[in-house]
């Protein structure tokens, strides 16, 4: 098995489809260090001087008309909670509003670990459709030039066989991902050096960048393993294209909007819930009352154990059907 795993992994490395995913995945990486060198930057004194003026004109704007703001707004949430189904859920914030603060006009100082923490994770759609794509293209590619059926005359065995490709995707997109994600880090811990902004403000929002990081490499692995059993199933690769951009658009995009029950089952809200640490999402909830049909938005959160359990489940899942089907399909 072993001996089959290292023929399989040199096969993977060398596939000229895969090697110029690789290169689009790292080139995208480096791409996103650029952004980083963006937000490292504080602002410029031009900048900050534009700020301070559109400032001082909500200041003043406020200590003219801010008591006229708070009145008008109570009147109109006094006047619609007498109105409402139920006034407890009527609350415009009134209480809330106060003066314009020169921050809200100039921004949050720049963070190397609140954005860079964020930045890896806005990675993590590529760092998700770019394993499934590259490890189903490696299995479906054996099947598109028949080599599976030769292939299958030097090792009979076909579990073997299967388990070897499978594990070979998986593992050949370790290094991949962690090169990735490390260029993300180092180019933005860099860029962040060289603003002196990496203390600037506390990470408060995201996990730290590192932890983060680690996740998304975790992660990798998992969906090429999904990915391969794609392959084995829909053995072309614009079928396991077109498999995944139909889950897409139609489950995540238009299925979840006509039944909400599905919605903590989605592969996209499962995959940010494990990179972030947890995932929000939001139903409606509806009563009829004699007066017409009152909704609200109620907010659920999806932990980030639930998100690691769903992954590991679905892709054992499909990856067992994948099994059973090679066991039995014809492969000519």
């Amino acid at each position: 098995m072993s001996r089959l795993l290292r023929v399989e992994l040199d096969r993977f490395a060398s596939r000229a489809l895969i090697r110029a995913g690789v290169v689009a995945v790292l080139v995208i990486c480096c791409f996103a260090v650029v952004s980083a060198w963006s937000s490292a930057s504080p602002p410029s004194q031009a900048e900050q001087d534009q700020a301070r003026v559109y400032y001082e004109q909500a200041l003043t704007d406020w200590e003219q008309n801010g008591e006229q703001y708070v009145a008008d707004c109570r009147a109109q949430e006094e006047a619609d909670k007498e109105t409402a189904d139920d006034p407890g859920l009527v609350d415009y914030g009134c209480d809330e509003m106060t003066a314009p603060k020169l921050q809200d006009w100039i921004g949050g100082a720049p963070s190397f670990g609140r954005d860079t923490a964020a930045l890896l994770t806005s990675l993590s759609l590529l760092l998700v459709l770019a394993p499934v794509l590259l490890a189903g293209s490696f299995v479906s590619a054996e099947f598109s030039t028949g080599s599976i059926a030769n292939w299958l005359t030097f090792a009979p065995r076909r579990v073997r066989v299967y388990l070897s490709k499978v594990l070979a995707a998986g593992l050949g997109i370790i290094p991949v991902a962690a090169v990735g994600v490390a260029i993300v880090l180092g180019g933005s811990w860099l860029a962040y050096r060289n603003f002196d902004t990496i203390n600037a403000e506390a990470s408060t929002d995201l996990d730290s960048p590192v932890a983060v990081a680690l996740r998304l490499v975790a992660l990798t692995p998992v969906v090429a393993v999904l990915g391969a059993a794609l392959g084995f199933l829909a053995r072309h690769t614009a079928a396991v294209l077109g498999i995944v951009l139909g889950w897409v658009v139609l489950v995540e995009g238009i299925l979840v909007n006509w039944v909400q029950a599905l919605r903590p089952w989605t592969l996209t809200l499962n995959i940010s819930a494990w990179v972030s640490g947890s995932a929000p999402y939001w139903t409606q909830e509806c009563t009829t009352t004699a007066s017409g049909q009152s909704c609200r938005s109620v907010e659920h959160v999806l932990s980030q154990t639930q998100g690691a359990v769903y992954l590991l489940v679905l892709t054992a899942v499909v990856a067992g059907v994948a099994l059973l089907v090679f066991r039995r399909r014809d492969v000519g």
